[in-house]
């Protein structure tokens, strides 16, 4: 069983101001370096083997700060867990790009379904080169999120920067255990490694859920494992 570490990048400027950044190579900002310091706080001790990050730079800054503070070696990046890129709307303001384009229809965006699925190629890439292995990662909101909402088959809101999930996988076996530091215990056994798409991302997960109204399942509430694949 590989364990995999998934942290949100710190805050950038674009977070800030609420623009989309997608894959534009912004860096992180005073607050967000702070956070990548204390991504780790108030979680149970882990001895991560590695850590990776996506090439985009707020999120291998990110992963740098955290692999000095806790002499983690850093492992690269890779290429796969590099956000969803939002066409048009790429440093827009989200607001008025959603009004703009109901569904968040941009022209350009890349479909939400392939983000998903890299996502899942490159955990299983990565579970390959680090069998039995614990792996953090630090990669971007939606593609997390992404990754997280197809397993457990519901939407999520919005991952906050600097938070931790957990992902384990064996096999053909994908287990949630944690979403931006919240315990979770979903499992689901997919039917084989080419099955594509493993999990499907519905239409509706494309926008987070608005923080007030959904919450990450907790163990009482999460869904009971299932077996042979997503639905």
């Amino acid at each position: 069983m590989t364990l995999f570490g998934l942290v949100r990048h710190g805050q950038t400027d674009y977070n800030l101001q609420n623009r989309f950044q997608g894959s534009s190579d912004i860096p992180l900002n005073a607050t967000g370096i702070e956070q990548a310091h204390h991504a780790l706080d108030g979680l149970p001790d882990v001895e991560w083997d590695v850590i990776l990050s996506s090439p985009l730079q707020r999120a291998e800054q990110t992963a740098r700060i955290i692999a000095e503070d806790h002499g983690i070696p850093f492992g690269g990046t890779e290429e796969r867990l590099v956000e969803i890129h939002w066409g048009v709307a790429e440093g827009e303001p989200v607001e008025e790009m959603e009004e703009r384009y109901p569904e968040r229809s941009f022209p350009g965006r890349e479909d939400h379904q392939a983000v998903a699925d890299r996502g899942y190629d490159g955990l299983e890439a990565l579970e390959e080169r680090f069998p039995g292995k614990k792996v953090l990662l630090v990669a971007h909101g939606t593609l997390i999120r992404f990754v997280l909402s197809g397993i457990i088959e519901r939407p999520l809101p919005s991952i906050p920067n600097g938070t931790l999930s957990q992902v384990e996988l064996e096999g053909t076996s994908w287990r949630v255990r944690m979403i931006a530091g919240r315990d979770v215990d979903h499992t689901v056994k997919v039917a084989s490694r080419e099955q594509n798409p493993r999990f499907f991302v519905e239409k509706g997960q494309l926008a987070p859920l608005p923080a007030a109204s959904a919450e990450a399942p907790g163990a009482d509430d999460a869904p009971a494992t299932a077996e042979g694949g997503p639905r």
